[in-house]
């Protein structure tokens, strides 16, 4: 993968000014748009990245890491507007120093992944939870383990970080939602009430693109469409029989009459939240921050206030917040949410250093992907190394296919006239050992 001109033009500049401007602009937040290919998705993602002030004064330093996950119709702007409000946490000591992320989980057709994989909208699991990580653990000097990666949502987001934080237990630490859709068998009844509202008189005929407003801050038929957005990710059917939707690529979760269908609903439930929840036990230390306004537009509130008692049931460490106001998150949520993340996850000097604290620092390669050249940066005073790269069939490639050079604390890797692909490396030196999941691009 290889950046814009604009982005290292972009980090020089920073670089250069980094000892040069006052300590209280030190404290705030560094903003990077960029973009990087994704496996799963097979194509070019936008991220937006904010690393902290004082990133560039200490070369060894390495960060925990917050991935936020942005609602319906969003994108990597996303956390944009915040912005002011973490830098004044960050200059203020009430946070440490970390980095966050946005990446863009927008798709056609209904506007967004719903952070599982689907056949419909693309792997947004696994670009969610492998790719956008992977990508910025190779890229930025990001800890790269589970106690330093947490997931922070809002709205489809919610869902998300819930979704991402059970399935995925051994690669995050922290769960922070907002506003999510996490309890069906609540939710469900009073979004049949909705449709009702929304659609004329039964047999209904749901049409996502049948709603239309002057004002854009209202968006009409929205439970009607949210059935859509959720579909494509847990019944999606591009040869739908149901001649009652348009478009006819999902199982509709409500028949004409507005009933709910069993058939349909079995499949939804095993994306619930509230079904999954129970595949976490105290043991796999995820922490869980969740909440929602009393008056969410979205009908939010009591599906969150209800899988409080499935926390309970399960003994699951998290802490509930309520407010007053609606779907939007309000500053009291973020502030607690920054706190709470910051509590539990790793203090950037704790992992600094190959030894320090007991812990071994994974090889990493960077870019990657990589179209011909990668390199992997080397500990002070590392020897005796050797590598060996393994195709995804399990094939050992021959030494003579790539070269390798060491030079400057950085051991380069050459794949020219390597086929594109997933390849192995595994790297070992006489004081550490580990493999690299690489991708070589066309």
């Amino acid at each position: 993968m290889k950046h814009s001109p604009l982005f290292s033009i972009g980090l020089t500049i920073f670089l250069l000014i980094a000892f040069l401007v006052p300590d209280h602009l030190q404290a705030q937040f560094i903003k990077i748009d960029t973009s990087f290919y994704s496996p799963s998705l097979k194509e070019i993602r936008n991220v937006t990245v904010f690393l902290p002030g004082e990133y560039y004064k200490d070369q060894a330093q390495q960060y925990s890491t917050i991935y936020y996950l942005h609602g319906w119709g969003g994108n990597q702007e996303s956390l944009n507007s915040s912005l002011l409000r973490l830098n004044e946490l960050l200059e203020s000591g009430t946070i440490r120093p970390v980095i966050l992320i946005c990446a863009d989980h927008s798709s056609l057709p209904f506007g967004s992944g719903v952070y599982v994989n689907s056949v419909l909208t693309g792997n947004f699991e696994d670009y969610a939870a492998f790719d956008v990580v992977d990508w910025v653990e190779t890229s930025f000097r990001a800890i790269p383990e589970k106690n330093a990666r947490a997931l922070f949502g809002q709205s489809l987001g919610a869902y998300g970080a819930f979704w991402l934080g059970i399935q995925h237990k051994d690669r995050f630490r922290v769960i922070s939602a907002h506003a999510g859709q996490v309890n069906n068998d609540v939710w469900m009844p009073a979004v049949r009430l909705m449709l009702m509202l929304e659609n004329e008189d039964p047999p209904y005929y749901y049409d996502f693109f049948g709603f239309n407003s002057e004002d854009p801050m209202v968006i009409p038929g929205f439970f009607t469409k949210s059935m859509f957005l959720a579909a494509s990710g847990f019944s999606p059917d591009e040869n739908s029989s149901q001649t009652f939707i348009n478009p006819r690529i999902v199982e509709y979760p409500f028949n004409e009459w507005g009933n709910l269908i069993d058939s349909v609903y079995n499949k939804w439930k095993a994306f619930d939240i509230a079904q999954s929840i129970g595949d976490l036990n105290p043991s796999d230390s995820v922490s869980i921050l969740f909440g929602c306004g009393t008056n969410d537009e979205t009908m939010a509130y009591f599906p969150n206030l209800r899988l409080k008692d499935s926390l309970i049931y399960h003994e699951l460490s998290f802490e509930f917040l309520s407010h007053k106001g609606g779907h939007a998150m309000p500053d009291v949520f973020l502030n607690r949410s920054m706190i709470f993340i910051d509590s539990l996850l790793m203090h950037p000097t704790v992992f600094t250093g190959a030894g320090r604290s007991g812990r071994q620092i994974e090889p990493t390669a960077f870019p990657n992907p990589v179209k011909e050249i990668t390199t992997i940066g080397l500990l002070p005073g590392e020897s005796d190394i050797s590598v060996e790269v393994i195709t995804a069939a399990g094939i050992t490639l021959d030494p003579a296919a790539y070269s390798k050079e060491i030079e400057n604390q950085k051991l380069t890797l050459n794949f020219r006239g390597c086929r594109s692909g997933i390849y192995l490396v595994q790297f070992r030196s006489e004081i550490r050992a580990g493999c690299i999941k690489l991708i070589v691009a066309e």
